[in-house]
């Protein structure tokens, strides 16, 4: 029986954290799923000048997959309006050649892109990268009827996106077509 007390107990002091930890563990899971950043065969990494499309679809797969963990949530599907597409900028290396002739100096530059050789292929070298900025978020989700469950998914939503509450709308999902 005491065993049982020490969970009561336990469970207890994590009721009050519980939000401050789902944001944890939404983020967590974030961090852990693939970027999509493998390389497919036979592309030239030198030749992608910027960033990949379908960012934002990327971000609303994730998303849908993390916001469907919520307790309550079942199955959710998110839309994310961007305001850009971000911005990507590679390094280039500058060649730069000169010739004189008869009194008179002829340049010639060429420019190629700075790759990294890894196992299995090469890659670009960033020099920056700006993610998409978004303007507004719609979840909708099978359980948005429960107020606890909406608060979770807009606190989820907010912390993955950046995006204020204000331009974030849950909402409770209808039935399949």
């Amino acid at each position: 029986m005491d065993i049982r007390k020490k969970i009561d107990a336990a469970l207890e002091k994590l009721k009050g954290a519980k939000y401050v930890l789902l944001v944890l563990l939404a983020g967590l899971v974030l961090l852990l799923l693939p970027t999509g950043r493998e390389e497919k065969a036979g592309q030239d990494p030198a030749e992608d000048s910027g960033l990949k499309t379908g960012a934002a679809g990327d971000l609303e797969a994730r998303l849908e997959d993390i916001l469907s963990l919520i307790d309550g949530a079942g199955q959710v599907r998110v839309l994310l309006t961007a305001a850009d597409d971000g911005e990507r900028v590679l390094a280039r290396d500058t060649e730069t050649a000169s010739e004189s002739r008869d009194g008179e100096t002829r340049t010639e530059s060429a420019e190629t892109s700075v790759v990294i050789q890894r196992t299995g292929g090469s890659e670009p070298v960033e020099i920056t990268c700006r993610a998409p900025r978004y303007r507004g978020a719609v979840v909708a989700a099978q359980g948005a009827d429960d107020a606890r469950v909406r608060l979770e998914l807009l606190e989820a939503v907010k912390a993955a996106t950046g995006l204020s509450g204000d331009v974030i709308r849950i909402v409770k999902m209808g039935p399949a077509r």
